[in-house]
């Protein structure tokens, strides 16, 4: 078994708690966080992780997403790269280095695991995203010890994510041809109307998509795998996920009291009655704080992910919280739909739904308990962590 470990820690969330569990296994790991000028070519970059690889004896390189020059590293030095995915789209994949001997790469989405399989990845493994199984109980102590946290955090409705509004939502910036311009508008309320399935790169035509690419400057360079039409169709699945989460807010908003943690400020025009914008929510110190004291969290998946669980649903349901998320394929797989979590399907049966377990105390705790009891029994991190390492030393 693998025992001396590389963590590249570049500011993933959870990345500390995956270290514990690694260690509490048996293996030991030494963190390198070094910033990457060029996801290809950095010397400096290069040279230090070389160093830390030959010292140490290191055995094998772990991160979570995909990093090129990582993988470059690892191939040369005939050790596994063990990365996690939990972005999608990851451009990074898109690299020709994907096809190296070294990586080991578990995809949290069964979609794009079979794209990854598609380009030539060598060892590619579809492996859900997981949770500290032991995260309530440290939650509970810590509002015993500091009872104000419980009312600081108190929520009827809640959401903690992005809201696509700013630089990453290159669509929205771009100005194209008439006939682009409504071929994408008609794409994206079509897509705004189905959960579960994407059908925008399967509706672009040549011509959208080199405008689309050439107008949001999307071109990856001489390093990566092409596709642009992927990559035009997750342009525009961006501002689909925008859309869902102005419109939602904007609804719900101006019905309920609604706490909204997100970098980035909402337009005049979302901004409903009761809308409370509460600015950025530290993943380790108060998301499981706002997700343990709403009545209702939301989970607004983003358009790029296309069936698999988010890991902020994970997250929710770990810290005992009450969840409610739009269908998602991976999501009905794993979890029962009004027993572990809430499902809605559209607009009017979110509204519905948040009404309904609004009003229903009882039923909606029952149902955080059982999603609580589901995570701990399924994604466990401990557990998933030992599967992941074991897969990589059953393929060596």
């Amino acid at each position: 078994m693998i025992k001396q470990t590389l963590v590249y820690r570049w500011g993933a969330l959870g990345d500390e708690s995956l270290i514990n569990c690694m260690c509490n296994m048996g293996m030991q790991c030494i963190s390198f966080s070094r910033k990457m000028k060029d996801y290809h070519a950095d010397g400096e970059f290069a040279r230090e992780m070389l160093s830390i690889i030959h010292e140490n004896k290191v055995e094998a390189v772990f991160s979570y997403d995909y990093f090129p020059l990582v993988s470059m590293l690892c191939d040369m030095n005939n050790i596994p790269y063990v990365s996690w995915i939990y972005d999608c789209p990851m451009n990074t994949l898109m690299s020709g280095t994907l096809r190296n001997e070294s990586n080991y790469i578990f995809c949290f989405d069964a979609h794009y695991t079979e794209r990854l399989c598609g380009l030539g990845a060598k060892h590619v493994y579809h492996f859900p995203l997981a949770v500290e199984g032991n995260i309530l109980e440290k939650l509970l102590k810590r509002e015993k010890a500091s009872p104000e946290l419980t009312d600081k955090y108190k929520s009827e409705i809640s959401f903690v994510g992005n809201l696509y509004n700013g630089e990453k939502n290159r669509l929205r910036r771009a100005e194209f041809t008439e006939y682009t311009h409504g071929y994408v508008e008609g794409l994206i309320k079509s897509q705004s109307l189905i959960y579960g399935y994407n059908l925008i790169a399967d509706s672009l035509n040549p011509q959208v998509t080199r405008e689309i690419v050439d107008k949001c400057d999307l071109k990856l360079g001489d390093n990566y795998i092409g596709n642009s039409m992927q990559m035009a169709a997750d342009a525009i699945g961006v501002e689909v996920t925008a859309r869902d989460r102005e419109q939602i807010i904007r609804i719900l908003s101006d019905r309920y009291p609604f706490d909204l943690y997100s970098s980035y400020p909402v337009e005049q025009e979302v901004r409903g009655k009761q809308l409370q914008e509460k600015g950025y929510a530290d993943y380790e110190e108060e998301m499981p704080l706002i997700f343990h004291n709403s009545k209702i969290n939301l989970n607004i998946t983003s358009r790029t992910i296309q069936s698999g669980i988010p890991k902020r649903v994970l997250d929710i349901l770990a810290c005992g919280g009450f969840c409610l998320t739009n269908y998602q394929p991976e999501i009905a797989e794993h979890f029962e739909d009004g027993n572990h979590l809430v499902m809605y399907s559209g607009l009017a049966d979110l509204a519905a739904k948040v009404e309904y377990y609004l009003n229903h105390e009882e039923e909606r705790l029952a149902i955080a308990q059982n999603g609580n009891q589901k995570v701990r029994e399924c994604f466990d991190l401990e557990k998933c962590v030992a599967e992941m390492w074991n897969a990589v030393d059953e393929a060596q």
